[in-house]
């Protein structure tokens, strides 16, 4: 019997060893979404993180996680992409939040006009814990995660072929917006006719004349070659444009608790790498512009108050009534105290 018992233990013991041997070697691939090639230019603010994040987590996992960059829609337009990452069949895509608000309506508190005043006071609620809490719940509800939120080329402004100075300049324009309820009841509050258009039909929309104009962020601009299409731009900065790093609920769910914790610390230096050159690509990236024939409104502060008073307001009621309140509470009390910390000079 104890002879009988001995060997019993002995293999499950080799059995769990075993187990935890294959366990500990076992490879994950990420397959990552991307709506670009990766251009020429030395520093990019959506390109270079990603390449860097590439090299970076093979590195910092020995081999066990490898992930390779899908350039130019090679998996699919966005809005595919964001199905796929839900199956679990892609497993990462970097873009635009908006992309995501037709799988998560409350993603879109985010997009609240002149919710940040800053980059500084932005950046402090983004890491904090409101938006991790968000993100978290998130992955949970709709299967697609946000790890971090990085820059897509600093806040968003409207371009048109129409000289725009104040907020009645915009009145008529036929706007186009991603599909995202907030951004298009932006455009009507504004006497705008929201016309949601794909990323990747952009700039044969604008070229044609389905639309009058787009609203985005000055990198994306340049980046999308808008300045080919489009002859002014006005610095209304009324939201800031995120660059989500979107991942599949699913494949994070595979991952052991090591590996997933350096993901997400590479994610984040990814992402600080993103938000610097972001700052640098949209000072570089508006000199380009104007010497590319594109005229830079620069409002008065009266034409910019103007704008929010039509649209900050009305927005945050929409929002508590149909999504969310309480995120959107938390979100403007985050706001709140982080103006308070930069204040104080602790930002």
């Amino acid at each position: 019997m104890k002879t009988g018992l001995k060997l019993v233990l002995l293999t499950v013991i080799l059995t769990v060893a075993l187990g935890a041997i294959a366990y500990a070697k076992e490879e994950f691939f990420i397959k990552i979404a991307h709506t670009h090639g990766p251009g020429t230019d030395p520093e990019h603010y959506a390109h270079t993180p990603l390449q860097c994040f590439v090299k970076d987590i093979e590195q910092a996992t020995n081999g066990r996680i490898k992930a390779k960059i899908y350039w130019n829609h090679a998996l699919g337009k966005p809005e595919k992409v964001m199905n796929l990452l839900r199956s679990g069949m892609v497993e990462m895509q970097a873009f635009a939040d908006g992309q995501a608000a037709p799988y998560y309506k409350d993603i879109q508190a985010i997009g609240i006009p002149y919710l940040f005043p800053n980059r500084e006071v932005c950046y402090e609620v983004l890491d904090g814990p409101v938006i991790e809490k968000f993100n978290e719940k998130m992955g949970r509800e709709c299967g697609i995660r946000p790890i971090a939120w990085g820059e897509n080329g600093g806040y968003r402004h409207f371009s048109s072929n129409k000289l725009m100075k104040t907020a009645a300049d915009l009145k008529g324009l036929k706007m186009r917006t991603m599909t995202h309820p907030v951004h298009m009841e932006m455009v009507r509050l504004l006497g705008m006719s929201p016309t949601p258009i794909s990323y990747a039909d952009l700039y044969t929309a604008l070229q044609t004349g389905v639309v009058d104009g787009q609203e985005n962020s000055i990198s994306t601009v340049k980046m999308a070659k808008l300045d080919e299409v489009q002859k002014y731009i006005i610095l209304d900065g009324h939201m800031y444009a995120p660059w989500v790093w979107f991942y599949s609920q699913k494949f994070l769910d595979k991952l052991p608790d090591d590996l997933r914790q350096i993901l997400f610390r590479e994610v984040r230096k990814a992402v600080a790498l993103n938000r610097e050159i972001s700052q640098r690509n949209e000072k570089k990236d508006l000199e380009y512009l104007e010497k590319k024939g594109v005229t830079i409104i620069e409002p008065t502060p009266e034409a910019k108050a103007e704008i929010k008073k039509l649209t900050q307001g009305p927005i945050v009621a929409m929002l508590k009534k149909n999504y969310d309140p309480q995120l959107v509470d938390d979100l403007l009390e985050a706001v709140k105290e982080a103006e308070a910390k930069q204040a104080a000079g602790k930002l």
